[in-house]
């Protein structure tokens, strides 16, 4: 009798473990890039604030089971047709970075409130996204005009 219940209790086993098995096929597909912007200012503080002219610092943690095929920072204003952006490809093939970059602002960017749009696309075509508010001043605003802010981190 223990031999039946130990054929019994492992063909229970085996039936489990086939149907579990197959339900993971489904999920084959790496998770959406996950993507968290931790700062966005001018020269290195995280003010929400940019400068017609000069650069915008901005920090984020970005994750991509995927591995990451690019990264593209797209700035529009709220209020008007005005925006910009740049793609960046220096992080290809890696899972996870810290995304650390100065975006150059064009000098012809007009005053107001825009939307900063840091979007992820891993090698398998999906993308991952995250928003910040900013604001852009006009260089007059800007007390550091001189650019001499540390790019070499």
């Amino acid at each position: 009798m223990n031999r039946k219940l130990f054929l019994g209790a492992m063909l229970l086993l085996s039936a489990n473990a086939l149907f579990f098995s197959s339900c993971e096929d489904d999920n084959d597909k790496p998770l959406l890039p996950m993507v968290k912007i931790t700062e966005v200012g001018s020269g290195h503080s995280n003010d929400g604030i940019g400068y017609a002219g000069s650069d915008v610092h901005i920090n984020a943690e970005i994750i991509a089971e995927g591995l990451i095929e690019s990264i593209t920072a797209e700035i529009h204003q709220e209020d008007g047709n005005f925006e910009f952006q740049e793609v960046y490809t220096d992080a290809k093939g890696l899972k996870n970075t810290t995304f650390h970059k100065h975006l150059d602002i064009p000098e012809e960017a007009p005053e107001g409130e825009y939307h900063l749009h840091l979007v992820v696309k891993d090698q398998q075509g999906q993308t991952g996204m995250d928003e910040a508010h900013l604001i852009i001043k006009p260089a007059s605003d800007n007390e550091d005009d001189g650019d001499d802010h540390d790019h070499s981190h």
